[in-house]
């Protein structure tokens, strides 16, 4: 039966940082890499922040970004990255699978996904799909869409849900009833969306989030 270490087809060194802030990920992911004869740990960190000046010290192959972080969105971490002309892939790492719509919109964000809960041979076989992927593009602010898509990634999922209320035209108490809660939180939301999203009116607004899959 052939090794975990033909996963990983390369021979050369396969630089690689961890951003994650539960312990027992970055624990058992280290535990990965050692018995890896073709991948070495350069650094782990535990927050957004720190996972930046990592990456920008260390220039890794690839980083394994959590896609939920205490100070930010891994989404959020890859975009700063890249915007500093990172040439590192990522990798993000869920919770949870994702369903076609998120994947839909990351696919223009990560490079690689992996799900927590799948063994050490799926992370191996992750790693090095995302390596085989074409390197990651300039920038994406550059691109309308590809901006729609990366800043998508910095909602919550209930922003998500109003979003898609607005885009179909629901007023702010249908959406209230619709998803419980109350017309103040929607309001509040809506608030947070336009400006996650950098739009200033409904009509931007349902444009977006046609852009984004959202509709």
């Amino acid at each position: 039966m052939p090794s975990d270490q033909s996963t990983i087809a390369d021979t050369s060194p396969i630089s690689l940082v961890v951003i994650d802030d539960h312990a027992l990920v970055r624990d058992a992911i280290a535990t990965v890499v050692e018995m890896s004869d073709h991948l070495t740990l350069d650094g782990e960190a535990a927050d957004g922040r720190s996972g930046l000046d990592l990456i920008e010290q260390r220039q890794p192959d690839i980083a394994l970004v959590d896609f939920s972080l205490p100070d930010m969105t891994g989404v959020d971490v890859i975009a700063q990255a890249r915007a500093k002309n990172s040439r590192t892939r990522f990798l993000i790492l869920t919770g949870s699978p994702l369903d076609s719509r998120e994947r839909r919109q990351l696919a223009g964000i990560a490079d690689g996904f992996h799900h927590k809960e799948n063994g050490r041979t799926a992370l191996l076989a992750a790693i090095k799909q995302t390596l085989a992927s074409p390197r990651p593009p300039e920038p994406p602010n550059t691109d309308e869409a590809n901006e729609a898509l990366l800043k998508a990634g910095l909602l919550t999922d209930r922003e998500r849900d109003v979003v898609r209320e607005i885009a179909r035209g629901r007023s702010v108490e249908l959406i209230s009833e619709r998803l419980g809660i109350t017309t103040a939180t929607v309001r509040k939301h809506r608030e947070n969306i336009m400006y996650k999203l950098g739009v200033t009116s409904s009509t931007q607004l349902v444009r977006t989030a046609m852009q984004i899959g959202q509709y």
